[in-house]
């Protein structure tokens, strides 16, 4: 028997990168699958790929009236993992507000809609996985917003512990540090990305990056610990460490 048989698991950006990671991990401990993310062929293929009942629900997170109808489909939802997104780079005065704006909109209000909508339909038992970042606690230049957005987002899910711990739900934060096999693609040149990359690695002190399957085995392990709830688990090799 799987960990997960019988439930039902939404996956927002489940099409690529960490999301289709974690739904694939999911699927294997017997979860049937949801995918949401905006684009409709790389959801298709990926629950093609998944297989076992998986279904591609095509929508942008960041628009609440989207995200509400994925879930008025749904009747119950036993799990619900949230890790749309993407990243975007620039100095405080230089980088217009609202590609900051832009950025909260789909990685943090994207989340609490999700949450919204999935918790109504949650039985006693269910739980729910957020997706931040270490760069609330781990410098990463011309980040500020993004440093800001992670704070958030590990807020929210500490809050939500507390709010929903009455209702049996538990909620956890996944919080990557530097992952290979993302999907996000930042406004950054390839020269500058590459430079990052080098300058990220000799930071961590494992000196490599993750793995999405890495991601994977810690978001199974928050939507399975019974007693893991308001927690925001850092997996970055120790970089937060140094």
């Amino acid at each position: 028997m799987g960990k997960l048989d019988g439930k039902v698991a939404v996956v927002t950006g489940g099409g690529t990168g960490i999301g289709l990671a974690i739904a694939e991990r999911f699927a294997d401990e017997g979860a049937t699958v949801v995918l949401v993310g905006r684009r409709r062929d790389r959801l298709e293929a990926a629950a093609s790929r998944i297989g076992r009942g998986a279904r591609a629900v095509p929508a942008d997170v960041g628009v609440e009236a989207e995200v509400a109808a994925v879930f008025a489909g749904l009747p119950r939802v036993d799990l619900l993992v949230t890790c749309a997104g993407g990243a975007v780079f620039g100095a405080i005065d230089q980088l217009p507000p609202r590609a900051w704006q832009e950025l909260f909109q789909g990685r943090f209000f994207g989340q609490m809609f999700a949450c919204h909508h999935a918790v109504p339909r949650m039985p006693a038992g269910g739980a729910i996985v957020l997706c931040s970042g270490i760069a609330d606690r781990a410098n990463v230049p011309l980040y500020s917003g993004g440093s800001a957005l992670c704070g958030a987002v590990n807020a929210l899910g500490r809050n939500l512990a507390v709010e929903l711990a009455p209702r049996g739900i538990r909620v956890n934060v996944l919080s990557p540090g530097l992952i290979e096999g993302t999907a996000i693609e930042p406004n950054l040149s390839g020269e500058q990305l590459a430079e990052f990359w080098q300058d990220t690695l000799r930071r961590i002190p494992m000196h490599r990056a993750g793995s999405v399957a890495d991601t994977a085995e810690a978001a199974l392990f928050l939507a399975t610990c019974a007693y893991a709830s308001g927690q925001v688990l850092e997996l970055d090799g120790g970089w937060t460490a140094t």
